[in-house]
């Protein structure tokens, strides 16, 4: 009953969420807002809400009256703002995107940049204001930089450790140790003296580009990261938060805030607001709230309000409704916890102390475990199963794990059937080195699936470095019966040694089979890959365009563009993917016409054309930070015809030439002003182009196209001369999605 009614409080909570906030919107069209885009936000002793804009300065609102502070009206050097931070002297510092840092008092303003002090670097991304008084500047390209009013002291990855010279977040933890989030470089910790240094190479953490550091009560270290999720690190292990092992929005996260209850505030990219209360998730978007904008750049809390910075639809501000529900919420749910606890508390199982990552002077090169397990039977007499295994470990190790030559893999092969062998299972030494295995162990005998991630776990055990990726990976293609017997097993090599155990689950359709395999994986401490094969009815889409016509040939002084001069429709079936590049087949049929004069010519085609293209789209931008990633480009070409009718006339209207017609050339009196029809002509054309899609949800995308077609032909025009005639395509269209199912490349990639 209390389990019920926890769950119960969830729900509601979402509804409460969703529906009961306070959202006021602010933007440039009903406010003194200079600018929609804003990359920062703060609040001031006195109350004041300081507002950095990309494009518009700075603006500062109190009590509903904004002061404007740009290069026109101030000595702010420059109207693009990254960063504001008020030191505890309530005296302004403002980094600006290339024209250095700025210090404002309220009257007085101070201006350092690369010509006039010691700053490495113009693009400031990031201030934090210490307790001592100094300032410690992130900049794109020069590093991390302390001023003390007087002295300038930099931190490259020229004189300390640190990987990347692009620092964009910064944050002191309870123990004033400094926390540096990098682009490129991880994250770098320093306590005045000594470094650390944490990257996908040598910790848990899911990838090297960071966005945001915070940190909580408890002194966990709350870490937005570009495409790997939230990473959350208490100075000893790691918990990751994703899209696929959590109810997550989006894997690239922006700012990150905690509030008064503990609850984390998590910006994404394209994803909203997620809050997290250390269990249940709640979502913002602009579908279930006012929130007008899914990307946010900056958040702020104070005076139980909550500031929301947008990419592109200015600021929103949560009222103290806000803080009134959360605190209500966070009320009853601790309540009920306690309750849940009273009745069913379990014994604590104390992790071992572990040091996750090596510092920066640290010469040890950490021991990286993985272990990969399936079962002979699965892929007895079918080779096209055992071939998927290797590909899949292979794309999993490469993209996910990114493994080197610091890795020992092992792959451990058992059979729950004990007619089959384990032995018959053979991998070639190429094989092997692809995945970097070092030996292949296998279990004689019939073994039960909970039996053999028991004795791979053991395996990483016996040469255990707490310091190294230590991961167990299985593979499955039917559902796993012990899977509760598996889920002690897992949780105990979690909770003990910090083993992370995940799972490759092929063509498990039932939902219920899923579920099951899921809950063996506690949440953050692995993954599960549902894999299903691509089939005929799946990843289809259909496209509805039109646009312009343009020609080039005997007729083209003036007048060579139509619109609208093509209507059409497009099917598109996806067959492959490499998971940055999909590939796919493309049939087209247009219609519309194509025009030009000259003199005193003109003429008129009437076409209709179809083709069959094969097309390549650029599904995933190499950068997974790249700013534009709704934005998908795509390249084609092909081969296919044109059929049409075309008349050519003089400056009176009159028909001097055709094709598809009954005319006499050179006949004006017999051919008429509308000769009678005969069969179209129809000629090879070879279509190529080029066009960007938008992702506006994960059905519809709209499409902008840009094409040429190749024809060995002059009569487009009615006029045969040189066989130069040319045409092209601009057309917008609308993307309609069904049947969207991942190929094995776009799940295992990072």
């Amino acid at each position: 009953m209390v389990r019920f009614f926890l769950l119960f409080l969830i729900i509601s909570t979402n509804i409460i969420y969703a529906q009961e906030f306070v959202w006021n919107k602010i933007s440039s069209g009903n406010s003194d807002l200079p600018n929609d885009i804003i990359k920062c936000i703060t609040t001031d002793t006195a109350g004041v809400v300081w507002i950095g804009t990309y494009m518009g300065g700075v603006a500062a609102l109190q009590n509903d009256q904004w002061t404007v502070y740009n290069t026109s009206n101030s000595e702010l050097s420059h109207n693009y703002i990254n960063a504001i931070a008020i030191d505890k002297s309530d005296v302004k510092w403002i980094g600006t995107d290339g024209g250095g840092l700025a210090k404002f008092d309220g009257t007085n303003w101070d201006v350092y940049k690369t010509t006039n002090s010691a700053l490495p670097s113009n693009v400031v991304m990031t201030i934090y204001c210490d307790d001592d008084g100094s300032v410690w500047v992130g900049t794109y390209f020069g590093g991390l930089v302390r001023f003390d009013g007087e002295n300038w002291t930099i931190f490259n990855t020229e004189n300390s450790p640190l990987i990347s010279n692009k620092v964009v977040a910064i944050a002191k933890d309870t123990n004033g140790i400094l926390w540096l989030g990098t682009q490129g470089g991880g994250i770098a910790s320093f306590d005045g003296n000594n470094w650390n240094i944490y990257t996908e190479s040598n910790s848990k953490l899911p990838s090297d580009y960071i966005y945001s550091i915070t940190t909580d009560k408890q002194n966990n270290k709350w870490i937005g990261t570009g495409g790997g999720g939230v990473a959350v690190f208490n100075d000893k292990s790691w918990i990751i938060y994703n899209t696929d092992n959590s109810d997550l929005t989006d894997d690239n996260i922006r700012p990150i805030i905690i509030d008064d209850n503990d609850f984390k505030w998590i910006a994404t990219y394209i994803g909203g607001i997620n809050v997290f209360d250390g269990e249940s998730w709640i979502v913002f978007d602009y579908q279930n709230s006012e929130l007008p904008d899914d990307e946010i750049t900056c958040l702020a809390y104070d005076q139980n309000k909550l500031f929301i910075g947008t990419e592109r639809s200015g600021v929103i501000i949560a009222d103290d409704t806000l803080q009134k529900k959360s605190t209500e919420i966070a009320e009853e749910i601790i309540a009920v916890k306690t309750t849940t606890e009273i009745v069913d508390k379990k014994p604590e199982v104390k992790k071992p102390e572990t040091k996750a990552v090596a510092s920066a002077s640290y010469s040890k090169t950490p021991k990286n475990k993985i272990v990969l397990v399936f079962d002979a039977a699965d892929v007895n007499n079918n080779k096209r199963r055992l071939d998927l295994y290797k590909r899949s470990f292979k794309l999993l190790l490469k993209n996910r794990e990114k493994i080197n030559d610091t890795y020992g893999v092992s792959i451990l092969i058992y059979s729950s059937n004990f007619d089959v062998n384990p032995r018959k299972v053979q991998f070639a030494q190429k094989q092997l080195d692809a995945l970097h295995a070092k030996d292949v162990i296998y279990l004689e005998g019939e073994t039960t699936f909970t039996e053999a991630i028991k004795k791979a776990f053991d395996v990483v055990k016996a040469d255990y470095d707490p310091e190294g990726n230590n991961h167990v990976i299985a593979a499955t293609y039917k559902f796993i019966r012990d899977d509760e017997t598996a889920k002690v097993v897992i949780k105990e090599n979690i909770d003990e040694y910090y083993i992370v155990f995940s799972l490759l689950a092929f063509e498990t359709d039932s939902w219920k089979m899923k579920q099951k395999m899921r809950n063996m994986i506690p949440k953050g401490n692995g993954h599960y890959y549902s894999i299903n094969p691509v089939g005929m009815k799946d990843n289809w889409s259909v496209t509805g365009q039109f646009g312009f016509s343009v020609f080039r040939g005997d007729i083209d002084v003036s007048g060579v563009i139509s619109f609208p001069g093509e209507f059409g429709i497009a099917f598109n079936k996806k067959v492959l993917s490499t998971g940055i590049l999909t590939g796919g087949i493309k049939g087209q049929f247009n219609f519309g016409d194509l025009q030009g004069k000259k003199t005193n010519y003109s003429f008129e085609n009437k076409y209709k054309e179809g083709c069959l293209n094969f097309q390549v789209i650029l599904n995933k931008w190499f950068n997974s930070n790249f700013r534009f990633e709704k934005f998908r480009p795509y390249a084609f070409a092909g081969i296919g015809f044109i059929n049409y009718r075309v008349l050519l006339r003089d400056g009176e209207g009159n028909v001097i030439n055709g094709y598809g017609y009954k005319i006499t050339a050179g006949d004006t009196y017999a051919n008429g002003v509308n000769p009678e029809k005969d069969k179209p002509v129809t000629d090879i054309i070879f279509p190529v182009g080029l066009g960007i899609n938008y992702k506006l949800n994960d059905m519809f995308n709209i499409e902008l196209e840009a094409s040429s077609r190749f024809i060995n032909s002059d009569k487009l025009d009615g006029k045969v001369r040189y066989k130069n005639d040319k045409y092209w395509f601009v057309s917008l269209g609308l993307t309609y999605k069904f049947n969207n199912k991942k190929f094995l490349s776009d799940i295992l990639n990072k």
